[in-house]
């Protein structure tokens, strides 16, 4: 995500040159589609990480007992949020294809045309959800550890960790490679040594570790939990439908610990691994001009991860999907008895009606005794 910058923008000014054409190359209107893609991907993520980012607050603003694991998932999200802002207004400026000179816009070209705000929040992404599964690791495989010594001041060394970093990830490299030329924003390496180890850390340090990790430690929960599972149905001998009770909610929580491996595993492997794979092939030949297609492609799976977090892990919160169903309630237009005070409104009229039948059997009988008297 350096050199081939430079290559990638040179590719769409083309594109912008020969919009008068009639024809225009395959090649060279990539780069042009996935760029809007990539601002709905923005403002679609925004959109769904500030709901979920809501449900959050007001389902651990209602807790009597603060969980931890609420404080990773709303770091999560509040870092996927600032991450499609970001991009929104990366590749915004990007198709805008704006002129830039002096001080300005170097800071533009280096924040957001090269990606560099969008950039934090994506490695940051990472090592928060490395967190979060180290956290939930903890709970399931060392309980009794984790009770004592997890306290909420290493949640928030973590949380701070995860953004900063996500900035000493993203900036450093930014600033040295990145130049304006002319009024275009340009990125790229001059060296090959700087080449092989900025490709060999983002593929180290921001896929291959964080795949071990979570592979290594939703195993580790999975067997825990059918360890528990064989135990509590060796206990329960007192009945059939006790036992029967027990191991369907075992049952239950493996099998959601099982569901959230994979999709974590899944989706984490689907996003990442085209970009890491296209950055080894970038470092290894060398052909940014040749390669400069793929680069859209895959980044574009890496945006659409901090797009599908909150659907992972914040929709599965049963706190959120409360608050969410309480969002829809709300939103569906009231039938006219179900206005306030329409309770005591239908016991007063039903008062009303009972008195008022009353009376007519008064009358009714007092004329009945007249005719008999006749």
């Amino acid at each position: 995500m350096t050199e081939e910058n430079s290559t990638t923008s040179q590719t769409f000014n083309t594109v912008e040159a020969a919009s008068d054409v009639l024809i225009v190359p395959a090649r060279l209107l990539i780069p042009y589609y996935f760029k809007y893609a990539g601002i709905a991907i923005g403002m679609f993520g925004t959109a769904a990480n500030a709901l979920v980012l809501y449900a959050l607050f007001a389902h651990n603003a209602g807790e009597t007992k603060k969980r931890v694991i609420n404080l990773l998932i709303i770091n999560q999200n509040l870092m996927d949020l600032y991450g499609c802002i970001a991009l929104t207004i990366s590749v915004g400026m990007e198709v805008n294809n704006i002129y830039l000179t002096g001080s300005l816009g170097y800071f533009l070209c280096t924040i957001f045309i090269n990606g560099t705000a969008t950039h934090i929040a994506m490695y940051g992404s990472v090592i928060n959800l490395v967190s979060l599964t180290i956290e939930r690791y903890l709970k399931v495989v060392h309980a009794i550890w984790s009770k004592t010594h997890l306290k909420r001041w290493i949640v928030h060394a973590a949380m701070a960790f995860a953004w900063i970093g996500g900035i000493a990830s993203a900036t450093p490299v930014s600033f040295l490679t990145s130049e304006l030329q002319d009024g275009i924003c340009l990125a790229y390496l001059k060296s090959k040594v700087s080449q092989w180890i900025f490709g060999s850390f983002n593929v180290l340090m921001l896929f291959l570790l964080p795949l071990i990790t979570f592979i290594y430690c939703y195993w580790r929960i999975v067997v825990v939990i059918r360890r528990q599972m064989r135990v509590m149905a060796g206990h329960n001998v007192e009945g059939s439908s006790q036992m029967t009770a027990s191991q369907a909610q075992s049952k239950r929580v493996k099998w959601n610990i099982i569901k959230t491996m994979i999709i974590v595993s899944v989706t984490f492997v689907v996003c990442w691994l085209p970009m890491n794979v296209y950055v080894l092939i970038l470092t290894i030949s060398g052909q940014t001009s040749t390669l400069a297609v793929g680069y859209y492609p895959t980044i574009f799976l890496v945006y659409l991860h901090i797009c599908m977090n909150p659907f992972i892990y914040a929709l599965k919160h049963d706190g959120v999907k409360q608050q969410l169903a309480s969002l829809m309630v709300c939103s569906r237009p009231r039938d006219v008895g179900d206005t306030p005070g329409s309770s005591s409104n239908r016991a007063v009229g039903t008062q009303h009606t009972r008195t008022g039948d009353a009376h007519n059997e008064m009358v009714l009988h007092t004329a009945r005794r007249k005719n008999s008297q006749f």
